[in-house]
């Protein structure tokens, strides 16, 4: 069985999605609108996501399946949802950067390691993750001499600390990108699922005695997780303590400060999803 996409992003099947995409337009008590939906309806007409599981797969994970009709909800609406958190969460998981420093903070921490730490490595990858025999490194004494002077070159252009926050636009802002953990993505869908299940208005339930379904949110966000790989732990489907550990380390991590490629403007979690 297959699914078809709907041929307009207001389309009936895409109310779930437009909840989620209307609760994060707002910003500080205003709506903004950053075209978002829009933008996931064109991607999915133009098969630009692809992600590592498939709608028949979807419909048959009886406990995820279960747990969203118990709660008497659309299984194809919810399928939408979910892709379009997906697609969200992958993108400021892979093509994001790091908008928490700018250009000047950036440069006054490199100038401060440098001038403490003599014999520095500069290191050069584009996955901080690699063994040594497959990234750059050099400890020469030119190169690193050369940084230094550049470093203290850029920082005299400042005449005093920038009270504004200005980072570096055009093609360097457009090229640059930063990949999160799979944990911190992990973080990251499931404080777009709270959302939804807050818009949606979800109840807390409890299973009638007798009955197998769990009705626990948290529970169905891991499963959701595992089902959408983003971890190959099991026990994701089991119960919700994985999760509970993963958001107790990670939980606190700042995602409005990340600029991704294909969802611009910026995310603007409410801020009573923090854990």
């Amino acid at each position: 069985m297959s699914y078809t996409i709907p041929q307009n992003c207001m389309d009936e099947e895409m109310r779930y999605a437009l909840k989620l995409y209307d609760k994060l337009c707002w910003y500080d008590g205003e709506y903004f609108d950053n075209g978002w939906l829009m933008l996931f309806h064109s991607r999915l007409v133009i098969d630009a996501i692809k992600p590592p599981f498939k709608y028949e797969a979807f419909l048959d994970n009886k406990d995820i399946i279960a747990t969203i009709e118990g709660y008497e909800l659309d299984v194809e609406k919810f399928w939408f949802a979910l892709l379009f958190i997906y697609d969200i969460t992958k993108d400021f998981g892979i093509n994001a950067a790091d908008a928490s420093k700018t250009d000047y903070d950036i440069l006054v921490e490199i100038n401060d390691y440098l001038q403490n730490h003599p014999q520095a490595v500069l290191y050069l990858s584009d996955d901080k993750e690699l063994r040594k025999s497959e990234r750059y490194e050099t400890n020469s004494p030119l190169i690193l001499e050369n940084l230094r002077h550049f470093v203290k070159w850029e920082l005299d252009k400042y005449e005093e600390t920038p009270q504004l926050k200005v980072w570096t636009d055009g093609i360097l802002q457009d090229s640059y990108t930063e990949s999160l953990g799979a944990a911190q993505q992990q973080v990251l869908m499931y404080k777009l699922f709270k959302v939804l299940f807050d818009v949606l208005g979800l109840p807390d339930l409890r299973a009638k005695k007798g009955e197998t379904v769990s009705y626990s949110k948290m529970l169905l966000i891991s499963r959701i997780i595992y089902f959408c790989r983003l971890t190959d732990n099991e026990s994701f489907t089991v119960d919700s303590s994985s999760l509970k550990g993963v958001l107790k380390q990670y939980g606190d991590f700042d995602f409005n400060q990340r600029r991704p490629k294909s969802y611009t403007g910026g995310l603007n979690l409410p801020k009573d999803e923090g854990e």
